[in-house]
C-alpha cells in the first residue's frame, strides 16, 4: 500500500473513532438529562439537552465527513487500481488483530 492509501485509510481510522467516542457521550448525556428531569431541574436538564444537541451534531457532520472521504479516497485509488476499503472493515480487522496474544 502506498503513503498516500495509507494517510487516507489513518485519516478515516480517526474520524471513525471520534464518531464512536461522541455515540458513547451521547449515550451518557441522554442518561443525565433523565435523571436531571425525574429530578424536576429543568435548567441543568436543558444544559444536558443542549450538550445532546451539540455531540448529535458533530456525530453527524463527521460520519458525512468519513463517507465523503472514504467515497473520494476510493474513486482516487480506483483509478490508481487498488481496491476500495470500509472504515468498518478496518476496525474488526485491527480489533481482531489486538485481541491476538
Amino acid at each position: 500500500m502506498n503513503e498516500q492509501k495509507q494517510i487516507a485509510r489513518d485519516a478515516t481510522f480517526q474520524i471513525a473513532c471520534a464518531v464512536e467516542h461522541l455515540a458513547w457521550m451521547r449515550g451518557v448525556l441522554h442518561v443525565l438529562e433523565d435523571r436531571l428531569r425525574q429530578g424536576c431541574d429543568e435548567h441543568y436538564a436543558a444544559v444536558a439537552n443542549l450538550a445532546i444537541y451539540n455531540a448529535d451534531d458533530w456525530h453527524s457532520q463527521l460520519d458525512c465527513e468519513r463517507e465523503s472521504l472514504e467515497r473520494r479516497t476510493d474513486a482516487v485509488f480506483a483509478e490508481a487500481g487498488a481496491a476500495p476499503h470500509s472504515v468498518s472493515d478496518e476496525n474488526v480487522a485491527r480489533t481482531s488483530k489486538e485481541a491476538r496474544p
